[in-house]
């Protein structure tokens, strides 16, 4: 049986304890309430928040003439023929309902 040996830990470099982090631009900023024990924690509560906010910004419903067995939900999807910042945006299928009836 081999032991290992230990390793020196290395030492961290100090973070800024305290101070005004943003993320993305200054055109519409949200303060979080909380304080942070570090930078990079505060980052990432604020990218965190920041995707929370993105989703469901925008949504809207379709109907398909004929149905599409290959859909589900949580599946992205790419729309066209539609307003061009409609036509650019991530899509992502939230609800769906498959219907079976005679023609």
């Amino acid at each position: 049986m081999k032991r290992k040996r230990r390793t020196k830990k290395q030492k961290k470099e100090p973070e800024a304890k305290q101070g005004d982090y943003l993320v993305g631009t200054d055109e519409n900023v949200l303060v979080l309430n909380r304080t942070y024990a570090n930078r990079s924690n505060a980052e990432r509560a604020a990218k965190m928040q920041w995707e929370r906010l993105q989703r469901g910004v925008a949504s809207f419903s379709l109907q398909l003439a004929e149905g599409r067995a290959d859909l589900y939900t949580e599946m992205p999807v790419k729309v066209s023929g539609f307003k061009q910042p409609i036509d650019d945006a991530e899509w992502t299928i939230t609800t769906l309902t498959h219907t079976v009836s005679p023609r």
